[in-house]
């Protein structure tokens, strides 16, 4: 038995159904592009919810925000070249033990 995700791409359902066994007679171009036209409408609709648009917003704000806060980093660096930058062990323990983090 082959368990899968149901929310993985590869175990999605087709988009099209699979075609019948018995073939119906082929249609001429002229009969396939007037059916084609008369359809018109996509064969599945989606609409977003706005909560996934306010993720796809909060997502690209997040994107945008740069890797390297350099106002902390020169903060530090002025701290260790002063002298005055410590660094509580028990801190960086429990930063270390933390599964979370």
């Amino acid at each position: 038995m082959k368990i899968e995700d149901p929310r993985s791409v590869t175990s999605s359902p087709p988009l099209r159904p699979p075609a019948p066994t018995n073939q119906a007679p082929a249609r001429t171009e002229a009969q396939g592009s007037q059916n084609d036209q008369a359809v018109g409408q996509p064969a599945a609709r989606v609409e977003l919810s706005s909560r996934s648009r306010e993720m796809h917003q909060a997502l690209e704000v997040a994107n945008a925000a740069p890797d390297v806060r350099t106002d902390k980093v020169n903060d530090a660096k002025q701290r260790i070249a002063q002298g005055t930058y410590t660094v509580k062990a028990e801190v960086v323990a429990r930063g270390i033990l933390d599964t979370r983090a």
